[in-house]
């Protein structure tokens, strides 16, 4: 009995490598532009970097810089330290007895390509004669939605600012109680936060 090779027709064989060159080709996509988050839920990434320095003016006299690094490599979390130097303790008057303001702490999450959530918290603080850690007058926690708009420009929209009193944090731990509600919320709009650049070095005069 004569047997007889089969062989594939050219239809199937086409759509084979149709379909390997579509796997060799979205597997490395994948993996360099998107995340999938908690939810399930891909997100694609932008070619714009996050993490840097980042400074503003609001008010006129409320100089505001973050330090902002990713958490992992997901590009997913990040971690954001700033300081606020010339912002007054007392936030206009409202709370007198505060003579300094904390850091600023908290996260940006990734909500899209070039967007991110903002959540942050800092403390206005009564410093004591002993030199302790002093004592939490208020609490303000901080979100809005950053946007890059390029590799320099971070826009922070809807910009709010939740104030607790320490009363609001029974246990102690520097946080407002969960479920509890703000005393105050001020609208703080839109505000543009720029990378800081790196600065050219001047010439010194030859010495006499």
């Amino acid at each position: 009995m004569n047997r007889q090779k089969k062989t594939r027709s050219p239809k199937i064989i086409l759509v084979l490598s149709m379909l390997s060159a579509g796997v060799l080709v979205a597997v490395p996509w994948t993996a360099v532009n998107g995340n999938e988050g908690s939810d399930g839920v891909h997100l694609p990434r932008w070619g714009l970097s996050l993490e840097g320095i980042w400074t503003t003016m609001m008010d006129g006299d409320s100089l505001y810089s973050l330090v902002v690094s990713a958490q992992g490599s997901e590009g997913m979390v990040y971690t954001v330290v700033g300081k606020h130097p010339q912002c007054p303790p007392s936030q206009g008057g409202f709370f007198p007895e505060a003579n300094r303001v904390g850091d600023i702490v908290g996260y940006f999450k990734r909500a899209g390509a070039n967007t991110f959530q903002l959540s942050v918290i800092f403390h206005g603080v009564k410093d004591d004669a002993a030199g302790g850690l002093g004592e939490i007058i208020y609490m303000i926690v901080m979100n809005g939605t950053g946007e890059l708009i390029d590799d320099d420009t971070l826009v922070v929209h809807d910009f709010v600012g939740s104030a607790y009193v320490a009363a609001q944090d029974a246990n102690g731990d520097r946080l407002p109680d969960e479920g509890t509600e703000p005393v105050g919320c001020l609208p703080m709009g839109e505000v543009t936060f720029k990378r800081l650049p790196m600065f050219p070095a001047c010439e010194p005069a030859p010495l006499p």
